[in-house]
């Protein structure tokens, strides 16, 4: 478990870090249950109009995020991920929190998906606010479904972020 007081959550800054968080998300659920190569993964972590950052203590990557801010679903968390070696001690609520903090600068709506057989993070998401907005049966793969979850601050129609 890593001391959350010697976490930097920051953007990766070399292919090195992408790497390493391509490898992290290949051995880690959803993404092993569908099959993410080690290349899929790195896309993933290196597209350009995603913001993605890494939890680091020291030089360990111990987690990663990536946001959407783009689209319809302006403020979708793609990824939430920490190493099974630094689970259980608040990393991921950590994680999402930093999010959050980025998403609400530009959108009033959060948005993050979980696999069914995913389940134990929901509670955790609902403990930090979100709540369940849909079904997306078999969308990733057939007999699972993705759940939809959204935690806001308000209507877009009077929403006014940084610099509104």
């Amino acid at each position: 478990m890593v001391n959350l007081d010697n976490v930097i959550i920051r953007g990766f800054q070399t292919l090195d870090e992408r790497a390493s968080a391509a490898r992290l998300m290949m051995k880690t659920d959803p993404w092993k249950t569908f099959g993410r190569s080690y290349e899929q993964c790195l896309d993933a972590v290196s597209n350009p109009q995603k913001e993605s950052y890494g939890a680091f203590c020291g030089e360990n990557l111990s987690g990663l995020l990536v946001i959407d801010l783009t689209g319809p679903m302006k403020g979708y968390l793609q990824a939430v991920c920490v190493d099974e070696s630094a689970r259980g001690g608040g990393l991921g609520s950590k994680l999402i929190r930093f999010a959050e903090e980025r998403v609400f600068s530009v959108s009033p709506n959060c948005f993050l998906c979980y696999s069914d057989f995913n389940s134990s993070v929901r509670p955790i998401y609902e403990h930090l606010g979100y709540e369940e907005v849909g079904v997306l049966r078999e969308y990733m793969i057939p007999g699972h479904n993705e759940i939809l979850m959204r935690k806001t601050i308000g209507p877009v129609m009077r929403f006014r972020g940084k610099g509104s």
